[in-house]
């Protein structure tokens, strides 16, 4: 078994104490947790549990499930073990059924794990935090509304299922164009009256997989805060989901924050080796800080899947590349992890990296969720 957090920074003892002390007592929060499972956790005999014909749904769930029916304690176990104080997971914003059916599917979760706690306000968030327990923020990636559902938007926020929405998803909507969308127009009038409509609620406008254009807009209209819940610098490394720096200053400029992925082939090209690690990740957050400063900077890692590989390439990459927006030419490769981010276990590699880099603990409070626990207060409450 892996030694997880454990990342060769050369720290020196000192440090190494300081960096769990502050991975213990900051309030971390991944705004886009794809976590707490691993794929180091499938014993054979979970593998042999998994239905063959599982598609991406079913087997991205079904820890969760056993997790909730009592047969899975490592669910818990492995999210206390990753420090993560909050996740943003989330629900597609397209019908009232599927809006219902969120909403339950979160109940469902509080009801079944008395360590979890619903978060609607930013004191849910802190009062998680000093009882050594977890809470979950409720996101929309997948963003179909149309106009004449457009109050589906309050259902979703009243149910707690979406407090951060994205503009679009990669391809274009009638909102506005995602970031593989190979025209981007902005947001439309719509999107325009979608913004204002999260303004008035208390959601967070979100542009993680927002076009150029479309970012821009909906910075210039949003009178709130804006945010990329999980994205990476275009200056780095140049990708569809990347932002350019007058996108990331933009969203800074609002009092926004951008969360920075762990997701290997959105911060380098893995077919050309070396393996890559967490140190890119780190180097995006750099990048981020001297461009905007340290407190828009966040965590939304968004990787890994919690699944063995084989299973992603049957079931995960055939979606992404026919319905999600991506092409053979982003080149994903779902099976990539970074050598220290292999497993939600590893999120203090973060912080101890961090402290390697020589950030201050108030930067590092900051960037582990800090700037996104200020900015769901003013925007949810």
């Amino acid at each position: 078994m892996a030694d997880y957090g454990s990342f060769l920074f050369g720290l020196l003892q000192e440090d190494e104490q300081r960096a769990a002390r502050l991975h213990r007592e900051s309030i971390v929060i991944d705004m886009t947790y794809q976590g707490p499972c691993s794929p180091d956790v499938w014993t054979e005999q979970l593998r042999a549990e998994l239905p063959e014909s599982a598609d991406y749904g079913t087997a991205a769930t079904f820890l969760l499930e056993k997790a909730m029916r009592g047969e899975f304690e490592e669910y818990h176990e492995l999210f206390d073990a990753s420090g993560a104080t909050t996740g943003l997971t989330g629900c597609v914003l397209e019908t009232a059924q599927g809006v219902l059916d969120a909403g339950v599917e979160t109940a469902r979760m509080i009801a079944a794990f008395e360590w979890l706690r619903p978060a609607r306000r930013a004191a849910d968030i802190r009062a998680a935090h000093a009882a050594g327990e977890h809470a979950l923020v409720g996101m929309c990636q997948l963003n179909l509304l149309r106009p004449s559902d457009i109050d589906l938007l309050d259902a979703a926020a009243a149910l707690g299922v979406a407090h951060t929405v994205d503009c679009a998803y990669n391809t274009a909507t009638v909102i506005g164009a995602g970031c593989t969308e190979k025209n981007d127009p902005g947001l439309s009038a719509f999107g325009q009256s979608f913004v204002d409509r999260c303004n008035k609620l208390g959601v967070i406008v979100d542009t993680a997989h927002s076009g150029p254009r479309t970012t821009m807009d909906a910075c210039a209209r949003s009178a709130l805060p804006v945010v990329a819940t999980h994205t990476s610098a275009a200056a780095l490394y140049e990708c569809d989901r990347a932002k350019s720096d007058e996108e990331l200053q933009a969203i800074a400029a609002t009092g926004g924050v951008i969360g920075v992925v762990a997701v290997p082939f959105f911060l380098t090209d893995v077919a050309a080796g070396p393996k890559p690690t967490i140190e890119l990740t780190l180097d995006h957050i750099d990048y981020l800080v001297r461009l905007v400063g340290a407190e828009h900077v966040g965590l939304g890692t968004d990787w890994p899947l919690a699944l063995p590989a084989d299973v992603l390439e049957r079931t995960f990459l055939p979606m992404a590349l026919s319905t999600m927006g991506f092409r053979p030419e982003h080149q994903l490769d779902v099976a990539a992890t970074l050598d220290g981010f292999r497993d939600y276990r590893d999120l203090v590699n973060i912080t101890r990296g961090l402290v390697a880099r020589g950030y201050a603990d108030r930067q590092i409070e900051q960037i582990l969720g800090g700037n996104f626990l200020r900015v769901f207060e003013e925007v949810v409450g």
